[in-house]
């Protein structure tokens, strides 16, 4: 529970600033023990030169709103040109200008990085906090309204270690601390075995795909990497050496041995052009967070203008956009767009779009574009700069897929309606295992939030 006074009084000798929020006071109830966090954490200041050690390679954490600590990257010593701090594990980190909206890290043994930049604030929890206790009551909206009256700064909000430590939280005994996080972390265990499930669905929809289609799963590189070869013009993957490197060919990807194996033109056109009628000026508008990368469809559709449309990608209902540059390519962000306003829409210009023919159903181009296969090849095929790496169309022009009958009477004939069918069913199995495992994560939240801030 979160109490605000509305008015308090203060001595003129203890006011740290000019700020109306440093008058108003916010506080927590709760039937545990209300103590300041830095009376049971440490500071963590120490720096290590990183760069006296130039040809040793060091493992860089970083810190996002969704997954708090992760593994970032390697990087040589001589590349780093600040110190770093050392994380142990166990010890606590945030980003000062985004813990407001969850950018805070716990370093666990499942990480093998150990160092983060000085940006960050590093603490350590006392013998008497726990630490995944901490980053618990750290996560939560209540305490998320307390780092309000703390924080510092007219635009870029930024929350000091002193500023933390000030902050007042319950902190039952470290055995019921123990037990909180217990409880928690059942819950927590039970939505990421349904996650897990969900990924194995996923991989039962690929797997269907190449036994329908009688598509070699495993694509084995028979030809080793040479300095020289000759191909012929025809097999060219766009110019360049990198481009026609690789030993698996986009041909290959989904190459059937039972059907004929067309270009993927032969079914839709890549990137035409979209004309809007005259007389409409209202579309939708979907940038690329409103296209699942788990479910692989537009979750939600903005409203947007013609006249406003300038320098985005275009495209109308039924055809299939892809994203095209990384990491949203490799997640999967592809989708057929559907009841789109007046029938026409605009979105990031990171889309490449396919408009399907007479040849096609929509639903089947899109299930063969959201495979690992072609996410996972499609990668050695990328052109651009280090963060901006982008699928060529090229690429996609060289791709075959397999020629079937869109329908059929006869249930015996495998069809793209076939295809299409039994695609959906899956990625419904997979949403229902997505609601329940949010519906374990929400719960473990608030249960955590009303045990500890709640006064009987």
């Amino acid at each position: 529970m979160v109490r605000s006074n509305l008015l308090k009084t203060i001595r003129f000798s203890e006011t740290e600033q000019w700020n109306v929020k440093y008058f108003f006071s916010t506080s927590v109830a709760s039937n545990y023990p209300i103590s300041n966090i830095g009376k049971h954490t440490i500071h963590i200041t120490a720096k290590t030169k990183l760069y006296e050690e130039p040809e040793r390679k060091f493992g860089i954490l970083g810190i996002s709103n969704e997954v708090g600590m992760f593994d970032a990257y390697t990087e040589l010593g001589k590349n780093i040109n600040q110190p770093y701090i050392y994380v142990e594990n166990g010890y606590l980190t945030y980003n000062p200008y985004r813990v407001n909206v969850g950018s805070i890290g716990l370093k666990t043994a499942e990480l093998s990085n150990e160092y983060i930049s000085p940006a960050y604030v590093v603490f350590k929890c006392k013998e008497t906090l726990l630490p995944e206790y901490l980053y618990l009551v750290l996560k939560t909206s209540i305490f998320n309204t307390l780092i309000k009256d703390n924080t510092t700064g007219s635009v870029r909000q930024t929350l000091s270690y002193d500023k933390l430590s000030n902050i007042n939280i319950p902190v039952p005994p470290i055995d019921v601390q123990y037990k909180l996080v217990e409880k928690y972390n059942k819950r927590i265990k039970k939505a990421q075995a349904l996650e897990l499930e969900a990924d194995s669905l996923n991989e039962e929809m690929d797997n269907y795909i190449f036994d329908m289609l009688k598509i070699e799963k495993n694509i084995v590189n028979k030809n080793d990497l040479k300095l020289l070869k000759t191909t012929s013009f025809s097999k060219l993957v766009g110019w360049g050496a990198k481009m026609n490197s690789n030993t698996i060919k986009p041909q290959d990807v989904f190459k059937s041995s039972q059907f004929d194996n067309l270009p993927l033109e032969f079914f839709c056109a890549i990137n035409p052009k979209t004309i809007y009628p005259e007389n409409i000026e209202d579309v939708s508008f979907i940038p690329m967070e409103c296209v699942s990368d788990i479910y692989g469809e537009i979750i939600e559709q903005k409203t947007g203008k013609v006249s406003k449309s300038k320098g985005y990608t275009a495209f109308q209902e039924n055809d299939i956009i892809w994203a095209k540059i990384t990491p949203c390519m490799q997640n999967g962000k592809c989708a057929v767009a559907v009841n789109l306003k007046n029938g026409f829409a605009y979105g990031s210009t990171e889309f490449h779009v396919f408009r399907t023919n007479k040849n096609a159903i929509p639903g089947y181009i899109h299930c063969l574009l959201r495979t690992k296969r072609l996410r996972k090849i499609a990668m050695n095929y990328f052109t651009g700069s280090a963060g901006q790496q982008r699928v060529s169309a090229d690429f996609l022009e060289m791709l075959t897929l397999p020629r079937l009958p869109l329908h059929s009477d006869n249930p015996d004939v495998i069809t793209q309606e076939t295809i299409v069918k039994k695609n959906s069913a899956i990625r419904n199995q997979i949403k229902i295992k997505h609601a329940e495992a949010a519906k374990l994560r929400t719960q473990a939240k608030k249960e955590f939030e009303e045990t500890i801030f709640n006064e009987n």
